[in-house]
């Protein structure tokens, strides 16, 4: 299958939350997806860590955004506006909190 080349850039970034330990990676990322809407083009889990800094129960999961509009090059506004809804929704949902 032949895909076009996209006309605009997208725009990449890693996404690290601390959750609690029963919470499922695969709800983090449904999450994403949700609040990411159309312009988050994909998110992928690449890291899962545990450790005696981050409390007990508890863990941290990294994921790799990337976000592009097919009608323009996104500005950092944009990219900010998506990074909040995301962060607001896994906070108001699952309880997490941003690794920093």
């Amino acid at each position: 299958m032949v895909q076009d080349v996209p006309r605009f850039p997208s725009v990449e970034e890693d996404l690290a939350v601390i959750v609690n330990e029963d919470v499922k990676a695969s709800d983090v990322l449904l999450a994403i997806q949700r609040a990411g809407g159309n312009l988050l083009s994909s998110a992928r889990l690449f890291d899962v860590y545990r450790g005696e800094q981050l409390g007990a129960g508890k863990k941290s999961l990294a994921y790799a955004l990337s976000y592009q509009a097919q009608d323009r090059t996104l500005s950092d506004k944009d990219i900010e506006k998506i990074r909040s809804k995301i962060i607001r929704s896994l906070e108001a949902n699952l309880g997490a909190t941003i690794r920093k």
